[in-house]
Formats: C-alpha cells, structure tokens, sequence
C-alpha cells in the first residue's frame, strides 16, 4: 500500500485512484497538511505548485525535514525551467504537468515510490549541467 498525500486543490484526482494499491489523503492547507505529514510520513507526496508558487521550493524543504523518507512529486499547469530545477534542487524527486496528470497520476506514484525521478529528459540533462558547474 502506497502511502499518498495530495496538497493542493487538485479535483481531477479524486476518481483517479479507485481500486489502486494506495492509500490517498487530500489537503488543501500546506499546514494541516505539513502537520500530518510530520506525524505520518506518507510514502510519496503530491504538491501543486499553485499553492505556494515561488516559496514551493522553500515548502519542500520543510516537508523533508520533518519527512526525510517521503518522496515529493511537484504539479503544476506550466512551470518553466528555473522554477521546475528549484523545486528539484530543493529535493522533490518529480515534476508532472497537470494536462497530463489524470493519465499518468497512478503510474508516476508508482514509480516515484520505487526510488525513480518522474523528468522528461531534457530536465535531467538540465540537472546535470547544474551539478557539473559546480
């Protein structure tokens, strides 16, 4: 059972994981939902964008201070590259864009729990220039 939580307000979901190996809790306050995941630790961590926007980066690294183990996948409608490579640097392991969530949501959780990033690939080749720079 894939312990998941959802942050945001992210209605196409909701139907999205009937008769699935996974456990789903929805939250649409990042405290309530920051508090529950200090207490549960929930496998893999859905978190739109939209919530937090600019401050999303700075969102996941509270989440894995207090979750080290919780994988965070971030969602958004269109994020552009600087804003996709912060919230990766920052620790989240994914990046899916919302016109194609509803298709990929169950496959990418999965993925994601099983220790792989969700990127297309011309982020991690983005990524790797990062890290060679440095």
């Amino acid at each position: 059972m894939i312990n998941t939580y959802i942050i945001g307000s992210i209605e196409q979901l909701k139907q999205e994981f009937k008769g699935e190996n996974m456990m789903v809790s929805y939250f649409e306050d990042e405290v309530l939902a920051f508090n529950a995941i200090e207490e549960t630790k929930p496998s893999v961590v859905l978190v739109d964008y939209a919530l937090r926007k600019a401050e999303t980066d700075s969102y996941i690294k509270l989440l894995l201070a207090v979750s080290k183990e919780s994988k965070i996948i971030v969602i958004a409608n269109e994020l552009n590259d600087d804003e996709i490579l912060n919230c990766l640097i920052a620790g989240a392991k994914g990046y899916q864009n919302t016109a194609q969530l509803k298709d990929l949501v169950v496959k990418m959780i999965t993925v994601v729990d099983a220790g792989e990033a969700w990127l297309t690939r011309r982020t991690v080749a983005k990524l790797l220039n990062i890290i060679v720079q440095k």
